[in-house]
């Protein structure tokens, strides 16, 4: 039947893309592990002499490794659990019940109770910060663009809708069981593997987002073992799980083949 070919393509692109996306897991592992932690008073002294030489808002390109503890003067306040951050992603999601008629392979109606769950409000926010490691001196960090990996500092169910919300305004046709409060942060005094791009071209000496096309910019709270054997692990699953969807692709493409004919 054409349908079983129509999955079977299906099948075998989702897996072609799994096989060819693990690269870029890949590529992390190595950038990670290719690069060693460097001293930021080292890396700003060299900066301090090439900028004497050439100029400030001239220095980019050089990909560095940091480890150390954010902080920041004028922080953030997280969403839900009100901490001091630099970084926050806040989501609330409505837990609702639907109550719906459907018929069975013998044409008999019945009624059944679905869950469902939607986002009903997201909201990401992250502000400059500075990396200390405890050699003296301390760097910028500016998260535009980074691959960041925040703590979960908040995770509640509740009955009460958001302000600004009424359980009301979610009756149609629904039940609404309750609201789930949920937030990744990197709170401030956090430690933090920061892999990113020296650049003084946004005007003060600090971390950023690679210009070069390949190179990663991560902010963690994972020690650097833990990020290599995460994207590791992920290459991994994304290599099998892409060989089992062609073949089942494959699989189901001939059967619909030979159902065909």
């Amino acid at each position: 039947m054409v349908v079983f070919i129509i999955i079977g393509i299906i099948l075998a692109a989702v897996g072609g893309f799994l096989i060819y996306n693990r690269q870029f897991a890949l590529n992390k592992a190595m950038n990670v592990r290719y690069h060693q932690t460097s001293k930021i008073r080292e890396e700003l002294e060299i900066y301090n002499g090439v900028a004497a030489g050439v100029g400030k808002g001239n220095f980019s390109g050089k990909i560095a490794e940091f480890k150390g503890i954010c902080t920041a003067k004028n922080p953030l306040q997280a969403e839900h659990s009100g901490e001091a951050v630099v970084y926050y992603e806040a989501t609330v999601s409505r837990k609702y019940e639907t109550t719906e008629q459907e018929r069975d392979s013998e044409g008999r109606t019945r009624t059944v109770t679905r869950t469902h769950t939607d986002i009903i409000t997201s909201n990401t926010r992250h502000i400059k910060f500075f990396l200390n490691d405890g050699s003296g001196e301390d760097i910028m960090v500016d998260p535009e663009g980074a691959s960041i990996d925040a703590i979960e500092t908040f995770n509640r169910f509740e009955h009460e809708a958001p302000q600004g919300f009424s359980i009301s305004s979610f009756m149609n046709n629904s039940r609404t069981l309750g609201f789930q409060y949920t937030e990744r942060s990197i709170p401030v005094r956090t430690q933090l593997y920061v892999l990113g791009e020296l650049s003084d071209r946004r005007g003060e000496i600090s971390v950023v987002k690679p210009s070069k096309e390949g190179e990663n910019f991560i902010i963690s709270h994972k020690s650097e073992e833990q990020i290599v054997a995460d994207a590791q692990s992920s290459a991994s699953w994304q290599l099998y799980g892409g060989i089992a969807l062609i073949v089942l692709g494959i699989l189901a493409t001939v059967i619909g083949a030979f159902m065909e004919k």
